[in-house]
Order: structure tokens, then sequence, then C-alpha cells
């Protein structure tokens, strides 16, 4: 297992936030308290905000099942043009409803920018962090950290936010059916990708390849059906925080 401590460890931490952003704001101020803490939310998106004398956290809230918005948009396939290629439309949407709340709070300050959220919410920092590090106006976040993530632009997208000075740490977990949505060649990946196996196992710079265990199973339809309930349970976040939890103490 190939680690970076210091990765790592922001990593966790940043999982911690990624799975706090569904709760509510009394869990989160008892639980962070540390910072000062802000919700952001307008018509079904949500966002916290967590800062202290240094740094300002964004903390997107994923998907929640029983909200349809939520679920529509993690479905659709459209997509709207940007400078620098095409984004998703629903989850370029769900940002535009909360970045004046964004925007005001994070303006003028000259304190260190981070990103984070899981699945939903991972797709809204990551085209949060792509808005602010595009707008010279705006400070370059110091980082972004995602939790099975879905895929969010074109390939021309794709191309040109990972040549932006922001380290993103997008983090899979075993099969993550949420990681596999919506599909390629009409929508692709950003960042570097770090793996978390069936065993909790982490790969950190890891590189996908099929295996003909896998691919045999795909022949089968009730192996298909199992698989696909297995990778579903791997979405949770609350996965994502045991595995790299549990790397960060090792």
């Amino acid at each position: 297992m190939t680690t970076n401590t210091a990765m790592l460890e922001h990593s966790g931490f940043f999982a911690r936030l990624s799975n706090y952003a569904y709760k509510d704001l009394a869990f989160m101020r008892v639980n962070c308290d540390a910072f000062q803490v802000e919700y952001h939310g307008h018509a079904g998106a949500d966002a916290y905000t967590l800062e202290d004398a240094e740094n300002i956290i964004i903390a997107c809230r994923g998907t929640e099942v029983k909200q349809i918005s939520d679920v529509k948009a993690d479905l659709s396939i459209s997509k709207t043009k940007t400078p620098h290629g095409k984004l998703h439309i629903g989850f370029n949407h769900y940002v535009d409803k909360i970045w004046p709340l964004i925007l005001h709070k994070v303006r003028n300050t000259e304190k260190q920018v981070w990103v984070t959220g899981h699945s939903l919410g991972a797709a809204m920092a990551t085209i949060i962090t792509y808005r602010l590090a595009t707008d010279d106006a705006l400070p370059t976040p110091a980082g972004l950290f995602t939790y099975g993530s879905p895929r969010v632009g074109d390939r021309t997208f794709i191309n040109y936010f990972n040549t932006l000075p922001v380290p993103h740490h997008r983090w899979v977990n075993d099969g993550d059916i949420v990681t596999k949505i919506p599909l390629a060649p009409f929508f692709y990946h950003c960042g570097v990708m770090h793996h978390i196996d069936v065993q909790g196992e982490i790969t950190v710079n890891y590189e996908r390849t099929w295996h003909w265990n896998r691919l045999l199973k795909l022949m089968n339809p009730k192996s298909i059906i199992n698989m696909m309930i297995g990778d579903a349970k791997d979405h949770s976040s609350d996965l994502y925080l045991k595995y790299l939890g549990n790397a960060v103490s090792r």
C-alpha cells in the first residue's frame, strides 16, 4: 500500500466533514466546535462553511434519496456550456442555487479555501472549485477532496480542470455505483483517483483496470444484480469515513 501520511490525514478529515454535511446545523456546530459554522441552502441545494483563523472550508451536501430533485440531478445527462467545455447541467444548476451565498462568504477572504463533498455534494464541490479557480477576483482553493463523485463534465472540460493549480483527491470506495454515472463517453472524471478495496485497503494514485472475474460476472444476469446491489452499498458516506478514519489511525 502506497500512502502519503499528510494527504491521508486530510482525506480522513474531509471525509468526516462530507459525512457531517448531511446533518443539521446544530449537529455541525456541536461536532465542529473548532470552527464557526454557517449553513447555506436554497431550493434543495445545501452546503456548510466552516471557518477558523486560517481556513474556510466549503462542505457540500450530497444526494438525499427522499428529495426527488436530487435524484433527477444525478440521473440527468444534459449538458451546459462553459468557456472550457461542457458541464452536467443538473449539478451546475445546484451550484447556481447557492453560488451567491458562497460568494458572499469567500469573495474578499485572504484565508485558505478548501472544498469537499460526497455524491452530489462531490459534483457540486468540483464545480465550485472550478468557478473559484477561474475567476481572478476570487480565491483559488488550496485543495478539493471528493468522495463517491459522479462524472461532472465532458472531455474538454475535464482536460482543462486537470490543469488548474488545485490538488484534487477523488476517492472511490470499491465498486461505488455513483462513480459510474453519468456514462462515458458523454462524461468523465477529473482529479487523482484513490481507491478503497472491499477489505478497506487503500491504493493512492490508483489506475483502474478490468479483471476477468468481473467481466465474467457481467455475463450472468444474477451476478449483475448482486454486483449492482454491492456497488450501491459501496456508495455510503459512512463507509468512506470508516475506511479513511481507519487508515489515518494506523
